[in-house]
């Protein structure tokens, strides 16, 4: 019974938003489900529990002003304060980035951006003299839906630039790890940009075919079809995409090639090529990764890493990918990933043609058997606005608890190497040279944190080190 007051109370609240409706637009097919309504609560509730851990974190930089006990052998105090210092600035821009976002995220809903855009979209296909008979349905949805993707993205882009820029070029360039030029920075947004456009409108097209000529059931071949393109972008993306942003060389003979490839063969991981990439053309943090399907694994380390820690210590850090890979971490998330996407979709083929959904955000549904489907890229907004927004927020938390589980498991792979005390000493390193949150709140750590604090790993590293000893 309270629940359906709310609902009342909400519905009686909303009813006279969104402020631009499409011109055909009839309330009689609102219903009875205050999607909007709905939508903005829960976008409300998320800001709030957010922004309460954003300033419970920015509250404990300003409160601590000591590392705790573990770390003071660690890491000198000054190298405290500067990690504090950039904790400070970050988190500050962050709220009002946050802040800026929610506020812009609500007034979009409320002014009924989505289908002024939307009809915006439709009147420059007109222009184009593809809105006739000669073109079907199908052909002019996916005409609009491109413009209309095109304009979102270049306005998305025009209202976040400010923030990249400022995030960049003032709080990074502050705190010694922005090696960017501006120059650099506009090439990398361009081609973002175009990159976007030449993948995702083919794929995106590809997906509203299947879902209006596959039938109800078309939930498993969008799915079919999106699990064979991404196993092609991760097969083309580190020889095709990832070069034109970064310079990718072999790593040189010598013996740190060597010491990696002896870890390898130990192992038993199938190494084909170690690279090293110029991250330091763009920044001052560090990492290393590994891709590849099957026996073609390739590892890749940044410049930067190659310069914070000592062989040893790197190896242990490779020690640790591999960790995930012997483990089975890669299959895993892949899988999910996979799972995800299916149960998207499926959920999505109930609710698709709901009149009351699109309804509540400005757009005219058709009615007559004549009349055209409603657009498919709009429905899976508004659905993943409505009926999956709560859903993804669980199933994140989730995997974020899932990844944290996965590193330690990881560091524990590396120890049973006989690496704990080199992994330990290479995250310290990391942490000191990527001034790493070295007082993590509890409860935002939890919510965010996809690694686990560094006080965290090295307490299990050291357990796992004694329980080694003991065997």
């Amino acid at each position: 019974r309270q629940i359906l007051k709310a609902m009342d109370k909400i519905l009686v609240a909303t009813s006279a938003l969104p402020i631009y409706r499409q011109s055909a637009w009839s309330a009689s097919q609102l219903g009875d489900i205050p999607y909007l309504g709905f939508t903005l609560v829960f976008t409300v509730l998320i800001f709030v529990i957010e922004l309460h851990l954003d300033i419970r974190q920015l509250k404990t930089f300003y409160a601590t002003n000591t590392l705790p006990k573990e770390l003071v052998k660690h890491i000198p105090n000054e190298t405290f304060q500067k990690s504090n210092a950039y904790g400070k600035d970050k988190f500050l821009f962050k709220i009002i980035e946050s802040t800026f976002t929610f506020l812009q995220g609500v007034a979009l809903i409320v002014l009924g951006y989505l289908p002024y855009v939307w009809d915006i979209s439709a009147s420059l296909a007109e222009k184009m003299a593809v809105m006739t008979p000669d073109y079907s349905n199908l052909f002019q949805e996916i005409i609009i839906t491109w413009v209309f993707i095109v304009l979102m993205t270049i306005f998305d882009t025009v209202i976040t630039l400010p923030f990249s820029l400022y995030g960049t070029f003032v709080v990074e360039e502050k705190h010694g790890f922005n090696k960017s030029t501006l120059a650099l920075f506009i090439q990398d947004k361009a081609m973002t940009l175009g990159l976007t456009f030449v993948l995702g409108l083919p794929i995106l097209s590809l997906i509203v075919w299947i879902i209006r000529s596959a039938g109800p059931h078309f939930y498993f071949y969008v799915w079919a079809c999106l699990c064979a393109v991404s196993i092609v972008l991760m097969t083309i993306y580190p020889t095709l995409i990832a070069p034109l942003f970064n310079k990718y060389t072999p790593l040189e003979d010598g013996e740190v090639k060597a010491a990696i490839e002896d870890l390898a063969k130990k192992v038993e991981f199938p190494l084909t090529n170690l690279f090293t990439v110029d991250g330091s053309r763009r920044s001052a943090h560090s990492n290393a990764y590994f891709y590849g399907f099957f026996k073609n694994k390739r590892i890749v380390l940044y410049d930067t890493l190659m310069k914070q820690v000592e062989l040893p210590e790197l190896l242990a850090i490779l020690g640790h990918e591999i960790g995930h890979w012997k483990l089975w971490h890669t299959v895993q998330g892949f899988f999910i990933s996979q799972i995800y996407t299916f149960c998207l979709f499926l959920a999505f083929s109930y609710v698709q043609n709901t009149p009351g959904m699109f309804a509540a955000f400005g757009f005219a549904y058709p009615s007559g058997a004549s009349a055209a489907p409603m657009p498919v890229f709009i429905g899976l907004m508004l659905f993943s606005q409505t009926f999956w927004s709560p859903v993804d927020k669980v199933l994140s938390l989730l995997m974020t608890f899932n990844s944290r589980t996965n590193e330690f498991a990881a560091d524990a792979y590396a120890v049973k190497l006989g690496m704990g005390k080199d992994l330990a000493g290479g995250l310290i390193k990391i942490s000191i040279e990527n001034l790493s949150n070295m007082v993590p709140d509890a409860w935002y750590s939890m919510y965010h944190y996809s690694h686990p604090p560094l006080l965290e790993r090295l307490r299990a590293i050291e357990k796992h080190t004694a329980a080694k000893k003991n065997e």
